[in-house]
């Protein structure tokens, strides 16, 4: 073994632990560290062996803090282009077919509730979930006090939850295919 492959592998096995240990801290991945750590021994082993090199540890990690900066300067572009590096898992937080068809059909059901109440109960329930008026601005709005309003929407969710918990036994209990 030549001199330069002798000092290569002394300095690879006294200082392989504490440069990864230095890139991962500045990566924040394992795995990258062992890779840009590899890659900073393959590059300085490439170099002339009658390259004068006064501290060798130093300039090694010099060479690997180059690496980290690269590898940043990479992922930073790749994120730019393409929304960074695929992730094992392409998960989607859109919801799917049936969560989509189960939430219309929530909201129809809601609806038929919300239609059958009393008009004057439904009208009230109205301008407090969808107009966001307060108690006292729907008492004021219709000449009654903020108290029947309260009575009014308690009302309201009553028969509405009745309703749908009438319309769910009633569609489960339904003819069978």
């Amino acid at each position: 073994m030549s001199s330069w492959n002798t000092q290569i592998a002394r300095l690879f096995a006294e200082h392989k632990k504490a440069l990864e240990a230095f890139v991962a801290r500045r990566t924040g991945n394992s795995q990258v560290a062992a890779d840009l750590t590899q890659e900073s021994f393959l590059r300085l082993a490439r170099l002339p062996a009658d390259k004068k090199i006064d501290n060798l540890p130093a300039f090694l990690f010099t060479i690997a803090s180059n690496l980290v900066r690269d590898h940043q300067r990479q992922a930073i572009r790749r994120e730019r282009l393409d929304g960074g590096e695929p992730s094992e898992e392409l998960a989607c937080n859109a919801p799917g077919a049936e969560e989509q068809l189960w939430a219309q059909q929530e909201q129809a059901l809601m609806h038929e509730a919300i239609e059958a109440l009393p008009e004057a109960t439904r009208h009230i329930f109205l301008l407090y979930h969808v107009d966001e008026c307060s108690y006292r601005e729907i008492g004021e709005r219709l000449k009654i006090s903020p108290r029947s309003v309260e009575y009014q929407l308690r009302r309201a969710l009553i028969d509405c939850r009745a309703f749908i918990k009438a319309r769910l036994l009633s569609d489960a209990s339904g003819p069978s295919r």
